[in-house]
C-alpha cells in the first residue's frame, strides 16, 4: 500500500509542483498517474521513493514513512521502470537483470532460477538472451528487460514513469497487453505514470487525473468517462469518451448479454474475431466497413453468431442506463 498524506512539493520558494495530495494505493492496486505535461505527476512518482524529496506531508510505503527509511534500502524494495528502460551498455542482459540480487546477496542458484522464471514471463528464452547486450536486442525487448529488471527482488511496488512511451503503437499495445497478463499473475501494487487516456483506461484499476499539481479525479476508468467530476476532466477525457469506455468491454461481455443473430454462409466477405476483442476494436471494424459480416469465435473458434451496430448500440445504451442508477 502507498499512502500519500497532504503531500506538497515546491520549488524555489513558492512553485508549488504537487499541491497538497491526499491518495491510497491499495496493495495489488495498479494506479495511473494521467495529465498534461508539466503537470506534477512523474514529480510526485519520483518523491515515493526519495528521488525528489517532499516539503510538505508524508508518503507511507507499506505501512512505513519514507522520510523515516534509509533512501537506498527503500529503493531496492520498489521497483523503478523509466521510458528509455535505464539498462547498463556494458553488462548483459542477466547482469543487468540481476543488479539488485546482487546488492541482496542473492546465490548464483537463486539469480538463475529468477532470471530464468522471468525471462519466460515475458515470452523470451532466457538461453538465448542470458549473454546478449542490450545494443543486441530491439527496442521492444529492451522495454521487456526493463520491467523485468525492477522485478527482479520480487518487490512489492512498482514504479512506472510512461515505460512504453518510447515504442510505436504496435508494439507498444502488445507489451502492453503481456505486461497486464504479468500483473494477472504477480500482482503488485503499481504506480504508473501516463499522459495517453487510452493507455490509462486499457491498464488501470484506477486513475488520478492531475491538473497543476493537484487532483481534479481518482476514480476508476468507468467512472472518469462516464462522470468526469469537472470540465477540466470532461475535455481531457474527450468527446469521444462513450467510444473510449467501450474498451472497458470484451465481445464476449456483449455475447453474455444477448442473444446473437446467426451468421450467414453465403456471404463470402466474413472476418472473425475472437470474443476477448475489445467492443472499441469491433465497433472500428463495424464502422470502417473491413467485411460485410463480422463473426463471432471463441477461443476454440467455435461461431457464436455474428457482430452488428444495432447490437453494441443495445449494449452500450444499456451501461449507460445501468451507471446512471
Amino acid at each position: 500500500m502507498i499512502e500519500f498524506q497532504n503531500v506538497s512539493k515546491v520549488y524555489q520558494g513558492d512553485v508549488k509542483a504537487i499541491d497538497d495530495i491526499n491518495m491510497t494505493v491499495n496493495d495489488g492496486e495498479f494506479v495511473i498517474l494521467l495529465g498534461p505535461s508539466g503537470c506534477g505527476k512523474t514529480t510526485l512518482l519520483r518523491m515515493v521513493n526519495v528521488l525528489e524529496s517532499i516539503t510538505e506531508g508524508d508518503i507511507r510505503v507499506q505501512g512505513k514513512s519514507s522520510k523515516e527509511l534509509n533512501p537506498i534500502e527503500l529503493r531496492r524494495n520498489i521497483g523503478y521502470v523509466i521510458q528509455s528502460n535505464g539498462l547498463f551498455p556494458n553488462m548483459t542482459i542477466e547482469d543487468n537483470t540481476m543488479i539488485v540480487p546482487d546488492l541482496l546477496g542473492w546465490d548464483r542458484k537463486k539469480k538463475r532460477n529468477r532470471f530464468n522464471y522471468l525471462m519466460d514471463l515475458v515470452g523470451l528464452n532466457p538461453d538465448d538472451y542470458r549473454k546478449r547486450f542490450p545494443h543486441e536486442l530491439s527496442g521492444g525487448q529492451q522495454q521487456r528487460i526493463g520491467v523485468i529488471r525492477a522485478m527482479a527482488s520480487d518487490p512489492p511496488v512498482m514504479l512506472m514513469d510512461e515505460p512504453f512511451g518510447a515504442l510505436d503503437p504496435i508494439i507498444r499495445h502488445r507489451i502492453q497487453d503481456e505486461f497486464l497478463a504479468i500483473q494477472q499473475e504477480v500482482k503488485k501494487t503499481i504506480l504508473f505514470v501516463s499522459h495517453d487516456i487510452d493507455e490509462a483506461i486499457r491498464m488501470g484499476d484506477r486513475i488520478a487525473l492531475i491538473r497543476e499539481g493537484k487532483i481534479m479525479q481518482y476514480d476508476t476508468p468507468t467512472e472518469i468517462l462516464t462522470h468526469p467530476k469537472n470540465e477540466f476532466v470532461s475535455e481531457f477525457v474527450g468527446q469521444d469518451r462513450v467510444l473510449k469506455s467501450m474498451s472497458l468491454y470484451s465481445v464476449q461481455d456483449l455475447v453474455d448479454a444477448f442473444n446473437l443473430e446467426s451468421s450467414k454462409q453465403e456471404v463470402a466477405d466474413t472476418k472473425m474475431i475472437h470474443s476477448d476483442t475489445s467492443l472499441r476494436v469491433a465497433i472500428s471494424m463495424l464502422l470502417n466497413q473491413e467485411a460485410d459480416q463480422i463473426v463471432i469465435v471463441d477461443q476454440q473458434d467455435n461461431q457464436l453468431g455474428s457482430l452488428t451496430l444495432n447490437l453494441i448500440e443495445k449494449f452500450l445504451h444499456r451501461e449507460v442506463k445501468g451507471k446512471e442508477r
